[in-house]
């Protein structure tokens, strides 16, 4: 896959994850008049741009799409409820594991979720 294409899945994923996270914010006290109406034509937008696209991944793929997804839905909360201090920690572990991916692969873990 090129870069091109990387860019473009990254958008069609990260575009899937925003309709859902505005979805759940209908019926809060967040999603209320402008942000309300602005929301629901950037999701009508967003739809028309991803959804093809996402289904074709989604069929082609189903149990990386959603490990995917679940990975980035995680992520996403992790760094949302982080300080600045550990934000910058953060990357730089980011940064020493793009140094040494090996190094990281043999002692740590990540693993994908086999659908049932």
């Amino acid at each position: 896959m090129n870069k091109a294409q990387l860019d473009y899945l990254k958008v069609v994923l990260l575009g899937q994850l925003l309709i859902e996270s505005i979805d759940n914010l209908k019926g809060t006290t967040k999603y209320r008049r402008e942000v309300k109406m602005m929301c629901n034509n950037f999701v009508t937008t967003l739809e028309r741009y991803v959804s093809e696209d996402y289904n074709s991944v989604y069929a082609n793929n189903e149990e990386m799409t959603m490990n995917v997804m679940r990975k980035t839905t995680e992520l996403i909360s992790k760094l949302s409820t982080t300080s600045l201090d550990e934000l910058v920690m953060i990357d730089a572990v980011i940064d020493k594991y793009k140094e040494n991916k090996e190094w990281f692969t043999q002692h740590a873990s990540a693993d994908f979720l086999k659908l049932d």
